[in-house]
């Protein structure tokens, strides 16, 4: 085991009692992920609590991710380390709540861009003028506001327009289509159902929510936000509460204020069984750049925290040596010197010690970053841009693949299932509409005659296309063509109920993309593939979904159709070959990493670059500052931060760093490489360095880009 440090132990070492509260307040490189892991080993092998009794959650993928993947070294001591692994319940919330929901309704719809896009083509032309909803985004607004206030909220400005919302929200109730607030919201509903308690062998997830797990932790609690409240505490009521985070790095206050979440976990077990600790080591970050960022969020010095706030003693309080380098900073007026300042810098980096997936790149917004992403790729600089779900999930391109699945597997069963039932809700009416608004030259006016027409003569609109002759559907010549083609390509999948026979996914995926490409759709919403760029992405993309699918396959439960048990597991099948593909990586040069400051969470670099962004006029905000200064580990530049706490406390950028060696030899020591040629190799790496910033033309005011691609893969 990991030696741990005396804070670490308190927590590690606090007795397991039921209806109880552990909040554990740890700074960012604290060691917060292996003392909540190490809590964890000690509660199965001295506390003797089952692991299937232990239930962790989070709020993003990576941070499961991170406490799934560093599970297994804690507990290698034991030889059956995989499935202890295995059995202890890790999620984030809005997985668990997908469970749950999954499992008391069966197959869901998470509304993504493209369903929005959808309810916009059933909205009267009225609405979608510049005075009513401009963009589906502000339809989305509108709705979730709708269904907390109901017609009250200051939104829905007149009857009519209540009229209209509340049709949609009808349609999406009766098609289970929910947004991850409604998905929270009837989580916490099955929660508090009484439900028996079953035998181990029969209990249902739901039930074991409710009766067998014994403790809860939470990490990163300063990420959750107020309409979370509910789901978690039920969750948590009645168990071992064990809280993980900092409140000064709290940066989702756009979801709500976490202070009332907060209020409610810190009250939900009375305060005699309240325990409140704190660690104040850093084993991350360099002194030099703790104390900066300590002066940015006014924080005093850690040793005056140990003394005010513990009883331990400062000698007991870890921290790395100091490195001999500040955290530099530095000012721009435009683009282009931003992005030479960096290219520079990492030319320097690369021609010293560092690797390309050493060093991180830090925006607070998307649109920043792939500018920059489009700078790197020029200089042949390799990259990747870190995301809180795979790439794949957030292609439309594939969001309509699955959309085209649902609408088979939905229709096929209220053919043979439900058969003809006036009175039904036909929850396959969705993705009907949703698939259908993509096809080039179907219009709104055309969706919304089609969907009155199935109303009035209350059939689904899948019955409707296929009972009704298409000389009685009120549409033109040109569009029942289409609607036409569009019912040909589905009809054998769904009459047939062939979706529900294919077990092959490769087989799947090749019927349901044929259906997709005989369909011309709209480049709105399914992105042309002509060009080479966008070819080898969407591949990519589907390549990766084939390979989930496969993942879903293996662990299908008998008797159960495949593509019922992938639509509704496909986001956990998704994180099981994430993790999977993980492992797989090599050592290597790497990438640089692009990420927002929200999605660098919970995660560290050698090296990290945070820009503010040329365009902004404010200062980034004092929590997202901190947060992306304590990414780093060894080597901060910040540029355009315009943060008052910032201003003549750190020196300007200067090209030294190459001439550091025993900087470089402190980085080594710190990320356990050799030393070994470090010294060696340094007037090598000066010449080295000197070649490329003749070829980039640093020393100009302004550089081309021409002739740079390519000139990283010789070094």
């Amino acid at each position: 085991m990991d030696k741990l440090t005396p804070s670490q132990w308190k927590v590690v070492n606090k007795p397991y009692e039921p209806a109880s509260t552990v909040k554990v307040i740890a700074g960012p490189g604290s060691g917060k992920t292996l003392t909540l892991l190490h809590k964890v080993h000690h509660l199965v092998t001295v506390e003797n609590i089952k692991p299937d009794e232990i239930l962790i959650f989070s709020l993003t993928n990576k941070a499961v991710d991170n406490i799934i993947e560093n599970l297994l070294s804690v507990f290698e001591d034991l030889h059956t380390n995989k499935e202890i692994i295995r059995q202890i319940g890790c999620y984030t919330i809005h997985g668990l709540a997908n469970r749950i929901v999954v499992e008391n309704e069966g197959m869901i719809n998470i509304i993504e861009e493209i369903g929005w896009r959808g309810l916009m083509k059933l909205l009267p032309p009225s609405k979608r003028s510049p005075h009513h909803f401009r963009s589906y985004k502000e339809l989305e607004k509108v709705i979730k506001d709708y269904k907390l206030n109901g017609s009250r909220t200051g939104n829905v400005k007149a009857k009519n327009d209540s009229i209209v919302i509340e049709q949609l929200v009808e349609l999406m109730d009766n098609c289970k289509v929910m947004t991850n607030d409604d998905l929270i919201i009837r989580a916490k509903k099955y929660l508090e159902l009484d439900q028996p308690i079953l035998g181990d062998a029969s209990s249902s997830f739901t039930q074991d929510l409710q009766n067998k797990y014994k403790v809860v932790l939470i990490d990163e609690f300063q990420d959750l936000y107020p309409s979370l409240a509910p789901l978690v505490a039920t969750i948590c009521k009645g168990k071992q509460l064990i809280m993980f985070g900092d409140t000064n790095q709290s940066i989702y206050e756009f979801l709500g204020n976490n202070k009332q979440i907060m209020w409610q976990l810190d009250n939900l077990h009375p305060k005699s069984s309240t325990t409140v600790l704190k660690l104040f080591d850093n084993f991350r970050s360099t002194p030099e750049i703790i104390s900066l960022a300590s002066r940015v969020i006014n924080l005093p010095p850690a040793k005056k925290q140990v003394l005010d706030n513990t009883d331990e003693t400062p000698s007991e309080l870890v921290r790395k040596l100091p490195s001999g380098v500040l955290p530099q900073s530095a000012s721009f007026d435009d683009l282009t010197t931003e992005t030479e300042f960096i290219i520079d810098k990492i030319t320097q980096l690369i021609c010293s010690s560092a690797k390309f997936s050493d060093i991180a790149i830090l925006s607070r917004t998307n649109s920043h970053l792939t500018t920059l992403g489009n700078v790197l790729k020029k200089y042949g600089i390799p990259f990747e841009k870190l995301k809180s779900q795979p790439d794949w999930m957030d292609d439309l391109r594939i969001q309509f693949l699955l959309d085209i699945m649902k609408v088979c597997s939905l229709a096929s069963d209220e053919k043979h299932s439900r058969e003809f039932d006036t009175s039904a809700k036909w929850q396959s009416d969705f993705s009907i509409l949703v698939t259908m608004s993509a096809i080039k030259g179907v219009g709104d006016a055309s969706i919304q005659a089609l969907y009155k027409a199935c109303g009035l003569k209350k059939l689904s609109i899948w019955k409707y296309l296929t009972v009704v002759p298409n000389f009685e559907w009120p549409l033109g010549l040109s569009i029942k063509k289409k609607i036409e083609n569009y019912t040909a390509n589905l009809y054998e999948l769904i009459e047939d109920d062939q979706i529900h026979q294919l077990e092959d996914p490769l087989e799947l995926l090749e019927k349901i993309s044929n259906i997709t490409h005989n369909l011309n759709l709209n480049p709105t919403y399914f992105q042309s593939v002509s060009d080479y760029q966008s070819s080898l992405e969407f591949k990519t993309h589907l390549r990766e979904m084939a390979q989930v699918m496969k993942v879903s396959q293996s662990n299908k439960p008998s008797g159960t159709s495949f593509v019922k048990w992938f639509l509704e597991t496909y986001f956990d099948q998704t994180m099981v070959f994430h993790q999977a593909k993980q492992e797989l990586k090599t050592n290597g040069p790497g990438t640089v990493k692009l990420s927002t400051i929200h999605s660098a969470k919970g995660l560290e670099f050698p090296i990290v670059f945070l820009t503010n962004g040329i365009m902004s006029n404010f200062p980034m905000d004092t929590n997202s500052l901190y947060v992306g200064m304590t990414r780093a580990r060894n080597l901060l530049y910040m540029s355009n931060m315009k943060h008052q706490n910032l201003i003549s406390k750190t020196p300007l950028y200067s090209r030294s760093i190459m001439f550091n060696e025993s900087f470089w030899t402190y980085y080594n020591k710190d990320l356990n490489r050799s030393l070994h040629g470090v010294t060696m190799a340094h007037d090598y790496n000066i010449q080295h360095y000197n070649r490329l910033r003749k070829d980039f033309g640093f020393y100009r005011a302004y550089s081309s880009l021409r002739c740079c691609k390519n000139i990283f893969r010789r070094i």
